[in-house]
């Protein structure tokens, strides 16, 4: 029995199979918690194991300096994920989620990559920005805080609560991780959706996503805001794709552990 790891980058976000068939692994948003994920990725097969990213500065990690460089968290994930069994995996992102999983989907390297890769309300790379000359500007951090709801220079904020500290310096990742991924191109199966009505990234950005790989690429609108995961309909719709992934890469437990189909159509 191998189970899932508990502390560190990577913990089990329901219990551990005895024997998984599969891996997702989750990739939050930014200032988010990777077990708010278990509520729509709950109906997922049983054998399939269901792991969630932790940044340092939350959690169990909340003593430690938040990260602050997309290649620590590329470090960081690859070596927990290299003391796993080795199992199909997909790499699952939400918005900030969706930059640090093609990251590390990237990264060269001996450790095990996923087969797939699932994103959904992530802006594709630095070019999808709407000012890109001004994103890595002090004005350009202070512009994505205002969208967040935080203020200027909320890095050095001391007012801050932890909880809007650490939604800062996610942001302030989200930047770099902008640029990082500027020239990624998997050679996985990559599935990106998004909301028809994300004020934070616009559904005409999603075709963006197409040129980060070299293999099937499939893009998907669905119905709802940029945290359109955790509705009902949205969840449904995130179950399907990812079920879809799972069986790209050999899983095909999905029809005998009871999946439910989808109780809304989305735009595709």
């Amino acid at each position: 029995m191998f189970p899932s790891p508990t502390t560190g980058w990577i913990s089990g976000l329901r219990t551990a199979h005895p024997a998984p068939a599969a891996r997702v692994v989750v990739f939050p948003h930014a200032g988010g918690d990777a077990q708010r994920y278990l509520t729509p990725l709950s109906r997922l097969p049983g054998d399939v194991d269901l792991l969630g990213i932790t940044l340092p500065g939350r959690a169990e990690r909340a003593a430690e300096p938040p990260a602050e460089s997309v290649a620590d968290v590329v470090r960081g994930v690859r070596g927990t994920l290299r003391r796993l069994p080795t199992v199909p995996t997909v790499f699952y992102g939400h918005s900030m989620g969706a930059l640090l999983a093609v990251a590390v989907a990237d990264a060269p390297g001996a450790a095990p990559h996923p087969g797939a890769v699932v994103v959904s309300c992530g802006l594709p790379g630095e070019r999808a920005y709407p000012h890109p000359e001004r994103l890595h500007t002090a004005d350009g951090l202070d512009e994505i805080f205002a969208l967040h709801g935080l203020p200027a220079g909320a890095l050095d904020d001391p007012s801050l609560d932890p909880r809007a500290r650490a939604l800062a310096h996610d942001l302030a990742l989200t930047r770099r991780a902008l640029r990082a991924v500027r020239d990624v191109c998997l050679g996985v199966p990559l599935t990106a959706l998004a909301g028809t009505d994300d004020p934070l990234v616009p559904g005409d950005t999603l075709s963006g996503w197409a040129a980060f790989t070299r293999a099937a690429h499939r893009g998907r609108l669905v119905d709802g805001g940029h945290f359109f995961p955790f509705s009902p309909t949205g969840a449904d719709v995130l179950l399907e794709e990812l079920t879809a992934a799972l069986r790209a890469v050999g899983h095909d437990a999905g029809v005998r552990a009871g999946v439910t189909a989808p109780r809304t159509a989305a735009r595709g």
